[in-house]
């Protein structure tokens, strides 16, 4: 597609590359992200089509400079930014950051707004994504920091002063909100009249690697697709566009965006208006020229279906997250004092902060009570309120904790995944598994990706006995109930898993390895991520 064809597209952008570290094959430096983007989002053959940028700043050393940089590359080639293509940072947050870092990433839109507006009127960023929303409340106190930034670029620089030009996109990550998207997208766009503030259109990030993370791999599958209908049904009571976002990785634990999963994605996930292409599909796989187009196509016509789900299938749903999030819980309790070891052990591929240390932050723990006020079934939020979980506030971040697992022979996917759908049919039936599995079908997909993964005689060297008891449960269920065989591991890829577990397993036990042997370790890590198409 040429410059003149993409200026005509609507101004929501269909794929959007990131600057996610879950690239195995290359690192990339913070002095090579802007010429990175640039490529990303220029026309083939001089790049790779994708039609938006978000620009980390989340928990990352971003120099904020680098919009503009952006910016002014784009324009070199003859993108207009804002017209053509979109740039739309992803801030941090003041809550688990500090208000400071995220006054200074919107200080870098005004800088690139007015440096690029000089050369090329049209040019501008429009919308910032916001991170670990936590309440509405949070949304309408950024749309005031953003009021007294763009009157400071209207003061200093002769900026127009419209406190609606930079508009927000929330990222709901976690669990909780995810299942309550809607009443927070009404209370945001009812706390913004309130206080004077426009919203031109609900555009939601939906995260599906903290779900995961936190709670399983299907349990944020069905929660993605909860507030997908949340939030068209938010849109229709606020009367704005609905313009979701599915935030997702290569490897199905964290979204599946791969090449051969796009239409049964779409169809999963019904009105999605826009697809991240994270590092992993870019650098790892050779997909991503041919993912891109095909999303373009995907997304360009009548949705696969119906977003909205009924009142009654998004109670029942809830339910259905409440207890498959059960067996992984316990799973997951169980295996923390082995991945965060693991994870700190993989290769970094951006220059992101530290998990630990006072500069640095890390990912809140799952909490089962606040579940638990959310199903309607009285012995489920018993249980839930009753699980007793390790307190623990530094978990790994979603990459590397899917990249560490898959490291030992445990694909993610497959913890809480038997156990939790035999929850859902002790619990409730036969006729509730099935639609669990009408809602979300691609479990048979994944399960088989898993399996090619699986290794349970290196896992179980490694994981804690009643932990590998329970994966081996998992394991059988999972192929009982989906109808899919396992067989025993074969190839290079399961060759260099075994060769590479006596020095993890000593890494693991708490002895030091030589600086060379460390340097080997991951340097297999990353080879055994680009084998399967992403580190983590």
């Amino acid at each position: 597609m040429d410059l003149q064809e993409r200026s005509t597209v609507a101004k929501i952008p269909r794929t959007m590359a990131t600057q996610h570290p879950d690239s195995a094959a290359r690192y990339v430096g913070i002095q090579e992200e802007a010429e990175e983007a640039v490529n990303a989002l220029s026309p083939p053959p001089l790049g790779l089509g994708i039609e938006e940028i978000m620009i980390d700043f989340e928990g990352k050393l971003t120099p904020y400079h680098q919009t503009n940089q952006i910016a002014q590359g784009l324009l070199d080639r003859g993108v207009v930014p804002g017209r053509d293509v979109w740039i739309t940072p992803r801030i941090s947050s003041a809550t688990e950051e500090t208000a400071f870092r995220q006054l200074m990433a919107l200080m870098s839109v005004i800088e690139a707004t007015y440096q690029a507006g000089q050369r090329e009127p049209e040019a501008r960023v429009e919308e910032v994504i916001i991170p670990m929303v936590q309440s509405w409340g949070d949304l309408v106190k950024v749309r005031d920091r953003i009021r007294d930034v763009i009157y400071l670029g209207h003061k200093e620089f002769r900026l127009p002063y419209e406190p609606d030009s930079l508009q927000l996109v929330p990222l709901l990550e976690e669990v909780p909100n995810l299942l309550c998207a809607a009443d927070l997208l009404r209370g945001y766009v009812r706390g913004c009249a309130e206080q004077g503030f426009g919203v031109t259109r609900l555009r939601v990030m939906i995260g599906r690697s903290d779900a995961a993370l936190s709670y399983g791999h299907l349990a944020s599958a069905l929660c993605a697709r909860i507030a997908l209908s949340q939030i068209y049904h938010a849109a229709d009571q606020v009367e704005l566009e609905a313009a979701p976002i599915l935030g997702a990785g290569y490897l199905p634990f964290r979204g599946g965006v791969m090449l051969s999963n796009l239409e049964r994605l779409v169809s999963v996930y019904p009105g999605l208006k826009t697809i991240t292409i994270q590092s992993g599909i870019r650098y790892d796989t050779g997909e991503a020229a041919e993912a891109v187009s095909r999303i373009h196509e995907l997304l360009s016509g009548e949705p696969a279906g119906e977003p909205r789900l009924e009142a009654e299938l998004e109670s029942f749903l809830h339910n259905v997250v409440g207890a498959v999030s059960l067996p992984y819980l316990r799973t997951f309790d169980k295996l923390l004092n082995l991945v965060r070891p693991l994870s700190d052990m993989m290769p970094a591929q951006r220059d992101r902060l530290a998990r630990k240390g006072s500069a640095g932050y890390a990912r809140a723990a799952a909490e089962p009570k606040a579940i638990a006020d959310l199903v309607d079934d009285a012995d489920l939020a018993r249980d839930l309120r009753d699980l007793r979980l390790t307190a623990v506030t530094d978990l790994p971040r979603a990459i590397s904790f899917t990249g560490a697992l898959y490291s030992v022979g445990l694909p993610p996917e497959l913890i809480g995944l038997g156990r939790g759908l035999d929850e859902v049919r002790r619990r409730w039936g036969d006729d509730a598994l099935v639609r669990t599995l009408e809602v979300y079908p691609a479990v048979e997909d994944d399960l088989k990706w898993a399996f090619r993964y699986l290794n349970l005689s290196v896992a179980e060297k490694v994981l804690p006995d009643e932990a590998f008891d329970e994966v081996r449960q998992d394991v059988e269920l999972a192929a009982e109930i989906v109808g899919v065989p396992f067989c025993e591991p074969s190839g290079d890829y399961h060759l260099l898993l075994e060769t590479i577990q006596p020095m993890l397993r000593t890494l693991i036990n708490g002895h030091e390895l030589p600086p060379a042997d460390l340097d080997l370790v991951r340097s297999w890590l990353a080879r055994l991520g680009v084998l399967r198409g992403s580190l983590g």
